[in-house]
């Protein structure tokens, strides 16, 4: 029943534990805008995939987050559960990692003890990237929190770490955005003047790149003091 259990999960997951590219941007009017890609991709025994689209920001009440990482449904229940019990995003960041840990260590466990041979990628890629974000006091705050495993003494060891966003944070795949050419990404200018346009274009160059992980269309909210916009919004009701 337990390898069932794990087997389920890992054949039920999302391909690339990171196949997603969400980006948030704290602009200089204060307002806080997201770009997220909606492809979601699942694998199967035979190595097919299926792919769906779906809305990857989320939110409780006036409490906005994005997720990206194994599991993906478990994060969003998990989430959900936080900002149900208490609308402070740091008590929120408190209750959500303290179930996240302990769902990543049943399952690391598991696939430890029946599928060793896919625990070298979860140590080398991470489990997790979630974001929170909001308004405090009427000032945008955004965290990220990241969740880890590694072995000590050949024993499963979760560890995550909460950070706070000066300006942007890009989770999920990142890495052709950190890395592309002077000229490739768009100019200050446009960060600067138009924020929608410069978040949506971060993904759509990852989408360029990584087609298979990330993929049209593009969410975008605009998340101001007073209330959230939608510039686009994908209502494919599918959901995790």
């Amino acid at each position: 029943m337990k390898k069932l259990l794990i087997t389920g999960v890992l054949i039920c997951c999302v391909l690339s534990a990171f196949s997603t590219c969400i980006a948030i941007y704290v602009a200089p009017n204060g307002h806080i805008y997201v770009a997220a890609d909606s492809r979601r991709t699942f694998l199967f025994n035979d190595s097919s995939g299926k792919f769906t689209s779906i809305c990857k920001i989320h939110n409780v009440g006036k409490t906005y987050f994005a997720i990206s990482g194994f599991d993906d449904g478990g994060l969003l229940s998990a989430a959900n559960i936080a900002f149900k019990e208490t609308a402070d995003m740091d008590s929120a960041a408190y209750i959500f990692c303290t179930v996240v840990n302990a769902r990543y260590q049943y399952l690391m466990n598991r696939v430890q003890q029946y599928y060793p041979d896919k625990l070298a990628g979860f140590l080398k890629d991470g489990l997790a990237q979630v974001s929170f974000f909001g308004f405090v006091n009427g000032q945008p705050k955004v965290e990220d929190i990241q969740f880890t495993v590694r072995l000590k003494k050949n024993k499963i060891v979760i560890d995550h770490a909460i950070q706070p966003v000066g300006y942007i944070t890009v989770i999920g795949i990142s890495g052709d955005i950190n890395n592309a050419r002077s000229g490739e990404l768009p100019s200050k200018q446009v960060m600067l003047q138009k924020p929608t346009e410069y978040v949506e274009s971060l993904v759509a160059y990852e989408a360029a790149k990584q087609p298979a992980s990330v993929s049209a269309p593009i969410d975008l909210l605009e998340l101001k003091p007073d209330g959230a916009v939608w510039i686009r919004k994908n209502d494919n009701p599918d959901n995790y």
